[in-house]
């Protein structure tokens, strides 16, 4: 095949909280790599989930939802989704229709009013709506934005196909932007942290998952049947919620620690021996060196 008939480019995946971008990624690929619960703002920076096929390559940019900024953590949230919409060739804006357009969603579209390249609007999770919903809202986002509007399930994998097709008539026709055998940017190890961090948001209550945050300490690949070796530090922000996560008898944080050992286990196709601790570090989301050790920190303009 001519290079140049090899569509290839990146797209953003934006929305607010919640929305449903990292279950999209995942079924787009059809392998679960960014991590997602019912909680708002699970995601936290962005991830490159990459589609392949023998005429197309699209790398998805999963970003964090758009939010007003709180705190440094925020802030950074933010950054990733500025930066990711500046490198891109077309961006997605995913709407939940359950909920109908919020002033979140608003605070979305006026980020993309700004973005010069091609963006559709995606109605997701209509398999949970009437359908007279579904029809409203697409009337609502022709008018915020006047952008072509399509619909789909991301969970449960409606319209998504149809997402990629129309995404192939405008992307670039220019050679692939990574290996053909890559599906991420993302190292095993920062994967590895992310489904720590999310079976925290699953199974722990009320606000303490936004305080977690979740430091891979080590990651050895021994040769089978020798398991993966992943040791982590799971960081929160108050000595209360220390006690929460490792739980009466330490029954809380062994509950984390085998859900999460299952999920890398799948990814990784290996035994894992997984072993977590928990630290406090206070108010680490107002605290910028902390921010930083963590990767979370907003790099300094030049």
């Amino acid at each position: 095949m001519s290079p140049s008939d090899f569509v290839c480019g990146a797209v953003a995946v934006l929305g607010r909280p919640n929305a449903g971008k990292s279950t999209f990624l995942n079924t787009v690929l059809k392998q679960k790599l960014a991590i997602v619960s019912p909680r708002p703002q699970t995601t936290r920076g962005s991830m490159a989930g990459i589609y392949q096929d023998e005429k197309s390559q699209i790398v998805f940019y999963d970003t964090p939802g758009i939010h007003q900024p709180k705190n440094g953590l925020s802030q950074y949230m933010l950054h990733e989704v500025e930066e990711v919409l500046s490198g891109s060739d077309a961006a997605l804006f995913l709407v939940d229709v359950q909920d109908g357009l919020t002033e979140e969603d608003e605070l979305v579209a006026q980020w993309l009013k700004g973005y010069r390249g091609p963006v559709f609007c995606l109605l997701n999770k209509i398999d949970r709506a009437p359908a007279g919903r579904v029809q409203e809202m697409s009337g609502k986002m022709k008018a915020l934005g006047n952008w072509p509007v399509l619909r789909m399930s991301a969970l449960k994998g409606n319209g998504v196909t149809e997402v990629v097709g129309e995404l192939k008539k405008i992307l670039p026709h220019q050679p692939p932007l990574f290996p053909e055998d890559e599906l991420t940017n993302k190292t095993l190890r920062e994967i590895a942290a992310e489904m720590v961090r999310e079976q925290c948001f699953l199974q722990l209550q009320q606000e303490i998952p936004y305080g977690v945050a979740v430091l891979l300490e080590e990651f050895k690949e021994k040769q089978p049947p020798e398991p993966v070796v992943i040791k982590a530090t799971i960081c929160v922000e108050k000595d209360s919620q220390k006690g929460i996560l490792i739980g009466t008898g330490g029954r809380q944080l062994k509950a984390i620690g085998t859900a999460a050992r299952r999920e890398i286990e799948k990814l990784l196709e290996r035994k894992v021996f997984l072993e977590l601790w928990v630290k406090v570090l206070k108010d680490w989301r107002k605290d910028e060196a902390v921010l930083k050790k963590l990767g979370y920190a907003v790099p300094k303009k030049k």
